[in-house]
């Protein structure tokens, strides 16, 4: 079965962008190092997103993830460009998309949705890059889940730069 994986970079202290979105503070990389996305893209074939996400993804110029099949949460959208835009709950989502033939699934964010899957038991992996800087306030990793969720280290690796990825297995 296909897993479900948020793969999401955050400040030292739980923060994915600061109060307004921006993620200014992302360390980018330098030379050919991409830090594994090249392969974490191989592995996926589907991106889940929020609409406050899919609409900053927007901002950085063409559209990243258009060889993907792309979803975008909202209540809002009527319609996406890139996108099929979903509103039915997480957990009838879920159930559909793992009936689905396919890759793994890329959940982008944000934490809002990441905290919408978490509570319905639908993140298997968690892919964390934490970046050596602690912004004090912004937008969390997991917004306000309900519940404690437990998670088992799968592996973890040290980039230069400070940059510390660290997978875990979403225990159930």
């Amino acid at each position: 079965m296909r897993k479900i994986i948020y793969f999401v970079t955050a400040s030292l202290d739980g923060f994915i962008a600061r109060p307004n979105g921006a993620i200014d503070w992302l360390i980018q990389a330098e030379g050919t190092e991409d830090f594994g996305f090249s392969t974490f893209l191989e592995s996926i074939d589907t991106v889940v997103q929020g609409r406050n996400t899919y609409e900053h993804v927007l901002t950085f110029g063409p559209y990243p993830y258009a060889e993907k099949r792309n979803f975008v949460f909202s209540r809002k959208l009527l319609q996406c460009q890139h996108a099929e835009v979903v509103r039915q709950p997480v957990s009838d989502f879920v159930r559909w998309i793992h009936s689905q033939p396919g890759k793994d699934v890329w959940l982008v964010g944000g934490g809002q949705l990441a905290a919408s899957f978490l509570h319905v038991g639908a993140i298997d992996e968690i892919k964390v890059f934490i970046q050596p800087i602690l912004l004090g306030e912004g937008l969390p990793l997991v917004a306000h889940i309900g519940r404690d969720t437990r998670l088992k280290v799968k592996h973890s690796h040290t980039f230069g730069q400070g940059l510390l990825q660290i997978d875990y297995d979403v225990l159930r």
